[in-house]
């Protein structure tokens, strides 16, 4: 394992390029640029303020602002997840005539995706402050100690589903599905607390729940995390990368063949 990960860090240059190229691309002869990765969650945001705020009603106050914390790493999980499920496939003849570490390529779709809400974060935080009239908290300090778990947890997930969809095509449509019903079961758009306690249970095991309400916590209800939630971002990010790194080194050899 150390000499694998020794060789992807020679690599990191090839890391570092094919980020910045999908960024490059992604945002190529745009007139807006990156404000066209704000659409989408402000998008939703409008549209759930709407429904869940005006027309149903939902008592929670400073609704938006509540919507945006969870939104945001909503977007980065889904949108990383769904680049990275079909990344190998998609770059397959960069596969078949190149050598290098294959991990970099679904790495690499995570990362990208990382950068773009990093973005958006800072946005964010300009809106809290300004617009929102929400001062700073120290307990907002564990924001990126959580993020940090989320993108580990993310890579872990990008990878398995990377190396699967090489040999179950299907699995890219699966997770199209799946985002739909987990963003759902997540507690984004109803505040976790306000829940029966039997649903409780069934939201709380949502792969990404701990995190959202971990950063529900930290910049809604100016609160630390309490230890469950630590010890569950922390297992799910442990357990997600070290599954998705096993499994992807043990077929990794396979992929300029399959793909």
């Amino acid at each position: 394992m150390l000499s694998r990960l020794r060789s992807f860090w020679r690599y990191r240059e090839l890391l570092k390029n094919l980020v910045l190229m999908n960024l490059k691309l992604k945002y190529r002869d745009s007139v807006f640029g990156f404000l066209w990765s704000l659409a989408n969650p402000l998008l939703l945001i409008a549209v759930y303020s709407l429904a869940f705020k005006y027309i149903l009603k939902v008592p929670t106050p400073n609704y938006a602002f509540f919507l945006l914390i969870g939104i945001l790493p909503w977007v980065f999980f889904a949108n990383a997840l769904t680049m990275a499920t079909g990344c190998i496939v998609d770059n397959a003849n960069l596969i078949k005539k190149v050598f290098f570490p294959r991990l970099i390529i679904p790495v690499a779709a995570v990362l990208f995706n990382f950068i773009q809400y990093l973005l958006t974060f800072l946005v964010f935080l300009a809106a809290m402050f300004l617009l929102f009239r929400i001062a700073p908290t120290w307990p907002m300090l564990l924001f990126g100690v959580f993020l940090g778990l989320q993108t580990i947890f993310t890579v872990g997930l990008g990878m398995l589903l990377a190396i699967g969809t090489v040999f179950f095509r299907d699995i890219r449509h699966f997770v199209e599905v799946l985002l739909l019903l987990l963003f759902w079961l997540t507690p984004i758009i109803y505040e976790y607390p306000a829940l029966p306690a039997s649903l409780q249970a069934l939201v709380g095991l949502s792969p990404l729940a701990p995190f959202v309400i971990a950063y529900q916590q930290v910049f809604y209800y100016a609160h630390i995390p309490p230890p469950a939630l630590w010890l569950q971002a922390c297992l799910y990010a442990v357990v997600a990368f070290a599954a998705g790194y096993a499994v992807f080194q043990r077929y990794a050899p396979r992929l300029a063949e399959e793909v």
